[in-house]
């Protein structure tokens, strides 16, 4: 059975019960979905998806620096290698490293114009809207207030030992 087979089968179940379970089918499904389309679209500015996450961050900073500690704190997925990332984008001229004036063995990283560049165009490319368009404002709001509500509930439960 292929993937696409497995999704559409779970969503035939009609079972109250198991729609709970569809949720994190759901969600397990269309992350993988998604991140491999934007993976593809990243491709094309020089970029993957850990890197463009990174690159956003440090725009944040502008015109300031960031510090690693920063960009790890910020940074969506836990287990990137972030000292490696930030080597590759300074590789790649989209992010410089500067030393600190103040402490010299800290490391300040600043966006370049290219960066920068890249991020306006990445953002106004028309393929990224193309991801989410089919959606109304309304289904849009909803959506956010019920991811929110999902990030919330780990909090919620404790974990027990078994």
């Amino acid at each position: 059975m292929k993937r696409s087979e497995i999704f559409e089968h779970i969503q035939k179940i009609e079972d109250p019960q198991r729609d709970y379970d569809k949720i994190l089918a759901n969600l397990h499904y269309t992350h993988f979905f998604l991140m491999d389309r934007y993976k593809k679209l990243l491709v094309a500015y020089g970029l993957t998806s850990t890197q463009a996450n990174i690159l956003g961050i440090i725009d944040f900073y502008a015109p300031g620096s960031a510090s690693l500690e920063q960009i790890k704190e910020m940074v969506l997925e836990p287990n990137s290698d972030v000292s490696r990332t930030v080597t590759r984008l300074a590789e790649k001229g989209f992010a410089e490293k500067v030393t600190d004036k103040e402490n010299r063995r800290k490391v300040a990283i600043r966006i370049t114009p290219k960066g920068k560049k890249t991020l306006k165009t990445i953002a106004d490319d028309g393929v990224f809207h193309k991801l989410t368009s089919g959606l109304d404002i309304a289904e849009v709001k909803n959506f956010i207030m019920v991811l929110g509500k999902l990030r919330e509930m780990p909090d919620k439960f404790k974990t027990e030992s078994r």
